[in-house]
């Protein structure tokens, strides 16, 4: 598709990526209700209704207006959102499932504290209704992955762990994230902001906080990596292994412990070893990463 708006500010980018979105989220209720009209799946409670509410919302909501809103502004969608393939995706994808395993236990140690927050007296209002929309999203969740089949648990990894991965990626971290980035000119900017958008839009306050710190670890892993594949894979496995823990674990009592564990001191220790870890990480890849770059450049002066 060639582009339609090539002068376009980053600032119309953004709007028109937003736009779009609101766009699908339209046509994707539309769809739903004829859906519901012809097959009868208007019951919210209904699995097979929530499957497919999510698809569509998934491909016409997130996937479509990031790429649409590329293509109209970029000669090539494909390069600009980094979706190509290089000779050192081996060591990205182990970078990113590193990154995943180290920065683990802070992202759980800040769900436990989010998750605890208590609002002031005078906000009693709110948080009733805050505390009903996260159990109301629990339990939806807890309906998708109530499935004791191998045909359920090969549909939630494809629909909730890859069709969630890859169009939320491409909206905020190939899309959101490089248009903030024209705009500030600043890539950690872009990071912070992306990540904040990411976890708004999923209106839950209860899980705001864990779910920002994925945004910002997604972020600066799109960023250093310079490949939307690399932050797909580690939104996937941290998706995917929600999934496999419930599959097989949610019937053990560690799983229920595990899932309620108190935000005690030794907790802190291992939340901030699991930061610094993650620093490091960084780090070393960053150092690495510099050091090849130094070593092509060498190479091609000789």
């Amino acid at each position: 598709m060639q582009p339609i708006f090539r002068s376009a500010t980053p600032g119309s980018k953004i709007a028109t990526l937003f736009i779009l979105l609101f766009t699908g989220l339209i046509v994707s209720l539309l769809i739903m209700g004829l859906m519901n009209m012809v097959f009868g799946m208007d019951d919210a409670s209904n699995a097979t209704s929530i499957y497919t509410g999510s698809v569509l919302q998934s491909l016409f909501a997130i996937a479509l207006p990031a790429y649409l809103t590329v293509a109209l502004t970029t000669d090539s969608s494909t390069r600009y959102l980094k979706l190509g393939w290089d000779e050192k995706m081996g060591w990205k994808v182990i970078f990113a499932v590193l990154l995943f395993v180290f920065s683990y236990p802070f992202v759980s140690f800040l769900t436990q504290w989010n998750s605890g927050m208590q609002l002031p007296e005078w906000m009693s209002s709110l948080e009733e209704v805050m505390r009903s929309m996260e159990d109301a999203a629990m339990e939806t969740t807890k309906l998708l992955l109530s499935g004791r089949t191998p045909a359920m648990l090969i549909l939630n990894l494809i629909v909730v762990a890859g069709l969630a991965a890859f169009s939320e990626e491409l909206f905020f971290r190939g899309a959101l994230q490089q248009f903030l980035c024209e705009r500030f000119r600043n890539g950690h900017v872009a990071v912070w902001l992306s990540a904040l958008l990411f976890s708004l839009v999923h209106f839950q306050f209860y899980g705001f906080l864990p779910r920002m710190m994925l945004g910002v670890l997604l972020g600066y892993l799109f960023l250093y990596t310079r490949n939307l594949w690399v932050a797909v894979i580690f939104h996937f496995v941290n998706n995917a292994t929600v999934i496999l823990l419930y599959f097989f674990w949610s019937d053990k009592e560690w799983f229920s412990r595990m899932e309620e564990l108190p935000v005690t001191i030794p907790f802190l220790v291992v939340a901030t070893v699991s930061v610094l870890l993650t620093l490091l990480l960084f780090w070393i890849y960053l150092k690495r990463d510099r050091q090849s770059v130094d070593g092509a450049e060498t190479i091609n002066l000789y």
